[in-house]
């Protein structure tokens, strides 16, 4: 069974927060280095995270009774400025001194990822997106060329001890947490918006990347993409730009994130109308979405129409073909009747596996004809 676990991150990292009041009743000179306002005590924080500072202090000017109750939430919006920080942040402390209208704020962090380690995955990320990804690309293929890559070159870590991009690089081994962060940082190199989503799913705490697609948000599942155990060259579409309603069938979140509401199928749909030159990439996607299903020439709705399948692949010189057909619940007797009708038919063998939970199947038939 397949398991997720989230270790620290922004919301379940250790977080030790220490207090400490000293009212000094001196004259301070004015601290020229002193910021002011949450937005620029925010930005200096960051800036801080940014470098990957473990250990630092800030000069705050402002009324430090308020500074009190929001510095918890002004060191979560310093980390909101980037998911990639905000998830290799492993737990903080502070402490604030305070007098008259001065207050020095001591931070000390630990992170997952060393300084070195993040700058070996800027550079390996760097290095196999410029290898990869070709300037005529448009947004759809280099989604699909960074998921396909992450899925080829990555395993699940079943231990759940792998928690960074640079595990999932230097190791080829990481849980949900180390996929998302190299797709955001894989997905960022490629110019393609994203985001680290943070949810749970039946087996626990999970992590998944939103990417903005030309202008439209998608849900981008890699590690769900990524089979288990890993199976070489094998890359799955199950959860490939899926939006909000299609997720929530296994998939929850609590944050606020931008809404995904446009079905890729309708996108591809447009693109192969108005992108012909293209038109490949988009049909070959198509299929391997599954998203030709949903097309009236690959669905058969009956009896009558299954016994027109079977007259079609025998007119052909064929005895077998696959098929959507709709209704699941009635499928071996709408195909016997089918046999029946069509004549001629000596013997034949089916497989078949949902195809959504609209009740359709995918059916695969095979038959002989009477000599």
């Amino acid at each position: 069974m397949r398991k997720f676990v989230l270790r620290a991150g922004v919301l379940l990292a250790v977080i030790a927060v220490l207090l400490a009041l000293e009212l000094k009743f001196e004259f301070v000179t004015a601290d020229s280095s002193a910021v002011t306002g949450n937005a620029g005590l925010e930005q200096a924080i960051y800036t801080q995270l940014s470098e990957h500072a473990t250990d630092f202090t800030i000069t705050y000017s402002g009324n430090s009774s308020e500074l009190f109750g929001k510095l918890p939430q002004i060191i979560q919006g310093a980390m909101a400025k980037d998911d990639y920080i905000a998830y290799i942040v492993d737990s903080y402390q502070y402490s604030i001194q305070s007098w008259s209208q001065r207050s020095k704020i001591k931070m000390v962090i630990e992170y997952r990822e060393s300084v070195e380690q993040t700058a070996y995955v800027d550079e390996r990320v760097n290095a196999i997106i410029a290898d990869m990804i070709k300037p005529e690309m448009n947004a759809h293929q280099r989604v699909k060329a960074i998921n396909d890559w992450i899925v080829l070159n990555v395993a699940y870590d079943e231990s759940l001890q792998s928690y960074t991009a640079y595990e999932a690089l230097a190791d080829g081994r990481a849980v949900c947490q180390g996929y998302s962060l190299l797709a955001y940082k894989m997905l960022q190199a490629a110019d393609v918006p994203n985001r680290i989503v943070e949810g749970t799913v039946d087996t626990g705490n999970h992590a998944w990347n939103l990417v903005n697609v030309n202008g439209a948000w998608y849900h981008l599942d890699v590690t769900w993409n990524d089979p288990v155990p890993d199976q070489l060259g094998e890359v799955s579409y199950a959860y490939y730009l899926k939006t909000d309603e299609e997720l929530r069938k296994d998939h929850a979140w609590t944050r606020s994130y931008p809404a995904a509401v446009t079905p890729y199928a309708e996108t591809l749909g447009k693109l192969s109308a108005k992108d012909p030159s293209r038109q490949a990439f988009y049909q070959e996607l198509e299929q391997e979405l599954g998203l030709h299903w949903l097309k009236p020439a690959n669905m058969a709705a009956n009896a009558n129409d299954l016994t027109s399948w079977i007259r079609t692949a025998i007119a052909k010189g064929e005895t077998t073909f696959k098929v959507r057909y709709l209704r699941g619940d009635t499928l071996k007797a709408d195909i016997d009747r089918a046999m029946r009708s069509a004549g001629g038919i000596a013997s034949y063998e089916l497989s078949y596996r949902d195809y959504s939970d609209d009740g359709s199947v995918l059916l695969d038939v095979k038959f002989s004809l009477h000599r």
